[in-house]
């Protein structure tokens, strides 16, 4: 049987390439056993600004893991997501941080709790309590981590970091926004209902004026609406006869009011059916209230400007 023998320097060299093998192996075990760490690079860290006045937004994207959101939308508070390119977070309970810069030595880490997460593209979702917090902590360079146990079994959890590196100037220009959005959004208003008194004609408050200023703003900002269906309806007090011109002189004022301030009156399609078709009981004198009432519902084109409708 032949034997092979290494003299000292080739024991030295095969002994040096197990060893770069064993090093270059130990991030590939370490990623696994303790999950992965979703972050961007000082120099690489940015942030994008989108706005107009249906929606502001800023966006971080992490890479091989997809972008962290903040939306705030006409006539709403705040939001953030995190949006996943595929599926990467368990379902359960995730911890929410803020970590303070690593300069900052006089800062003391943030616990914001634990956050629900929800297998899929969009794990987490938060409401304005935590997207303010956030935000500010950002603006004052304080980073944000979420950890949460990967769906597909890692012996740990993963971490994702929202860097605040390039965040102060997009954070200005989404401030800049906010007091440019309308005060209200096409869901809020693509069906609006005027509610009145009881029994007689009478003029359009204030209240309800306002009501109907905002679906003027908004139409004057969205191109894409095409129509306004106005409908009147009363409760089933007093006779069928009085209640359907009761019916036909609230939307026609509704009507005229829009036409005075500015919205076509040929895009209008005006309609009264008085004590028919009630939205709740006439037997209550809560569900009179909700049946004495001027709809107005907004038809749109398929094709709305960017931000205006909800994703």
């Amino acid at each position: 049987m032949q034997r092979f023998c290494f003299s000292n320097p080739h024991r030295q060299a095969f002994t040096l390439l197990w060893l770069g093998v064993l090093m270059a192996a130990i991030p590939l075990f370490a990623a696994y056993a303790n999950g992965f760490n979703y972050t961007q690079g000082i120099e690489t860290s940015s942030w994008r600004f989108e706005g107009s006045v249906f929606e502001c937004s800023i966006v971080h994207t992490m890479p091989f893991y997809g972008d962290a959101v903040f939306t705030a939308r006409a006539g709403e508070t705040a939001t953030f997501a995190l949006q996943a390119k595929t599926s990467r977070l368990k379902t359960g309970k995730a911890l929410l941080r803020m970590e303070p810069p690593k300069w900052r030595h006089n800062l003391q880490r943030i616990d914001l709790g634990y956050v629900g997460v929800r297998q899929g593209l969009e794990p987490v979702h938060l409401g304005a309590r935590y997207a303010e917090r956030i935000l500010t902590e950002l603006n004052t360079g304080y980073e944000m981590q979420l950890t949460r146990m990967p769906w597909y079994g890692a012996e740990a959890s993963s971490h994702i970091h929202v860097s605040p590196i390039g965040f102060k100037e997009v954070y200005q220009r989404y401030l800049g926004c906010l007091s440019d959005l309308l005060p209200v959004n096409f869901d809020q208003i693509r069906r609006t209902a005027i509610y009145f008194g009881m029994g007689t004609f009478e003029p359009l408050s204030q209240s309800q004026k306002t009501q109907l200023d905002h679906i003027v703003t908004y139409y004057q900002a969205d191109p894409s609406i095409t129509e306004f269906y106005i409908d009147g309806h009363t409760d089933s007090i007093d006779t069928r006869a009085n209640n359907y011109t009761l019916a036909e002189n609230r939307a026609k004022e509704v009507r005229a009011y829009l036409v005075s301030q500015g919205l076509p009156e040929d895009q209008m399609v005006v309609r009264w059916h008085g004590e028919r078709y009630p939205a709740a009981s006439n037997h209550t004198k809560q569900g009179r209230a909700k049946n004495r009432r001027v709809t107005i519902r907004l038809e749109r084109s398929a094709t709305p400007p960017a931000g205006a409708t909800a994703k």
